[in-house]
């Protein structure tokens, strides 16, 4: 072999690494950033999850101010857990789709093509849903205090702690959620599967526990995704404070996600 044809080879060599990581992690994360924004249903599912939840506080308020219920002081944290039961789900949607929804158009083959590690693809995709829903959730939590302004007035008290629930709370729940949808997302490769099992998550099973009231039934959906989110977005303390129940919903979200990469590591795209 010559020196010409070693070095070349040696070139050859050096080279392929950089053109195995396309772009690395930043680059992943920049094409999951520009698929999200490049959907209409995105922007169709942000805009209803925002504004739904806003909608759902102001009818409550106004059903609290009709009925005389409300007293002297009102919580800007004190609409948010109603208003967020059904407006939650456009958000589900969201985090299921950015997963299901290119298995069902066969894009998932070019975004493994492009990223061949799956693991740096569902961590491209963890990074890019989290902060979209978490900012999402945030604006969502914002929309129950311009609600509760406009009914209640002056009655409505801004203390730091009920904002902070209210507006990074709910964010922080949002964010929870959607990062567990996703993860059953890649486990069921199926948009109807996905978006199901999350309804049941959220909302099925804690109505079932309330409707049989066993207590070992009971203490098991206590440490589900939506009753975890209840303390970080009310700040109540009971059955735990928002700091176990962040560690409940992060918990939840990982072990979504650690099966769904799990299966995802393991079979064809």
């Amino acid at each position: 072999m010559t020196m010409a044809a070693t070095a070349q080879e040696g070139q050859v060599r050096r080279s392929a690494p950089q053109q195995e990581s396309g772009g690395g992690l930043p680059g992943a994360v920049a094409a999951e950033w520009s698929k999200l924004w490049g959907l209409r249903s995105t922007w169709l599912c942000l805009a209803v999850a925002v504004a739904a939840t806003g909608g759902t506080a102001l009818l409550g308020a106004l059903a609290m101010e009709a009925s005389d219920t409300v007293g002297d002081r009102v919580q800007a944290n004190g609409l948010v857990s109603m208003s967020i039961m059904l407006s939650q789900f456009a958000m589900v949607a969201v985090a299921s789709l950015i997963v299901t929804g290119e298995y069902a158009t066969g894009a998932m083959r070019t975004t493994l093509t492009t990223v061949p590690r799956r693991g740096r693809m569902l961590l491209a995709k963890t990074a890019v849903l989290g902060v979209v829903s978490f900012v999402t959730g945030c604006l969502a939590g914002a929309s129950t205090m311009a609600a509760g302004v406009a009914v209640f007035g002056d009655a409505m008290v801004f203390e730091t702690a009920p904002v902070v629930h209210a507006v990074v709370g709910t964010g922080g729940y949002m964010a929870g959620v959607s990062l567990f949808t996703m993860g059953l997302g890649v486990l069921t490769r199926s948009t109807a599967g996905a978006i199901t099992a999350a309804i049941g998550v959220l909302m099925a099973l804690p109505t079932i526990s309330t409707m049989i009231g066993n207590e070992t039934v009971s203490a098991v959906v206590d440490r589900m995704p939506a009753t975890a989110g209840l303390p970080l977005m009310t700040g109540i303390e009971d059955p735990y404070g928002w700091g176990v129940g962040t560690l409940w919903l992060a918990g939840w979200a990982l072990l979504a996600l650690a099966a769904g990469w799990a299966l995802l590591a393991r079979r064809d795209a």
